[in-house]
C-alpha cells in the first residue's frame, strides 16, 4: 500500500506567507506583507468567534492582495500562479475556486463585496477591511497616497469645512470616501465591536488634525 502525504495547515501556511513575501514585501503603499499577516490575524480572532473553515480563510487573507490591479498589471499571470501554488499545497478544486472567489469579490472598490453570503467570504472581507481603519488603517492610508505622490490635504479646502469639496487627489478625501464608512459595512458582529473603537480613533485624529491646521 503506498504511503500517502498530507499536507497540515502549518507547512501551508508557512509557503503561503513565503509567496506573500515574494510578491508583496516590496510594495510602500500598504499593501505589503505585514499587512498580509494582520488580516491573518484579525481573521483568526474571527474565526474564533465566528466559526468558518481556516484553510480556506487563512489561505485567502494571506493571498487577498496578489491579484490586486491597483499592485499588478497582469492579473492573468497572478492568477495563474497563485493556482499552481495552490494545487501544490493540496487544495482541492473546489477549494481553489472558492479562495479565487474571495479574493475577487472582498474589495470595497470592486463594490461586489456587498453581495457576499458565505461565511468564509464575510471574515476575510471583514479581517482585511479593520486593517484599513484605526491606527493602522491611518498609517496605511498616509503611505498609500504618499505612494501615489499625493498631498495629504489642501489648505483651502480645510478652511471650507465642507468634506464634499475635498479634492479626490488628497489623501484626507479617502477618510470620508472609504475609512469612516466602513465599520457600518462588516458582517460579523465581532468585527462590527473591533470597528467601532478603531472608526471612534481616526474621528479623533482628525479632529486633532483640524485644530492642528486651522488658521
Amino acid at each position: 500500500m503506498p504511503f500517502l502525504y498530507f499536507m497540515d495547515n502549518r507547512e501551508r501556511e508557512k509557503i503561503l506567507f513565503q509567496f506573500v513575501c515574494e510578491e508583496l514585501s516590496a510594495d510602500n503603499s500598504g499593501h505589503d506583507h505585514l499587512h498580509a499577516m494582520r488580516v491573518v490575524t484579525n481573521a483568526r480572532l474571527l474565526l474564533e468567534k465566528e466559526g468558518g473553515d481556516e484553510s480556506i480563510i487563512i489561505a485567502a487573507c494571506y493571498l487577498h492582495d496578489c491579484i490586486d490591479k491597483k499592485l499588478f498589471e497582469n492579473l492573468p499571470l497572478q492568477k495563474e500562479k497563485i493556482i499552481r501554488l495552490l494545487q501544490s499545497l493540496d487544495y482541492t478544486k473546489e477549494q481553489q475556486d472558492t479562495i479565487l472567489y474571495i479574493m475577487e469579490n472582498i474589495s470595497f472598490s470592486s463594490g461586489k463585496s456587498k453581495d457576499l453570503t458565505n461565511i468564509n467570504a464575510r471574515i476575510v472581507c471583514d479581517a482585511d477591511r479593520l486593517d484599513a481603519i484605526g491606527a493602522i488603517g491611518i498609517i496605511r492610508t498616509i503611505e498609500f497616497g504618499a505612494s501615489r505622490g499625493r498631498k495629504f490635504y489642501n489648505q483651502d479646502e480645510v478652511n471650507k469645512s465642507d468634506v464634499s469639496s475635498y479634492s479626490k487627489e488628497t489623501t484626507l478625501a479617502h477618510f470620508y470616501d472609504k475609512l469612516l464608512l466602513l465599520k457600518d459595512l462588516m458582517f460579523t458582529d465581532t468585527a462590527k465591536r473591533i470597528a467601532e473603537k478603531r472608526s471612534a480613533f481616526m474621528v479623533s485624529f482628525l479632529d486633532e488634525f483640524y485644530e492642528e491646521v486651522k488658521e
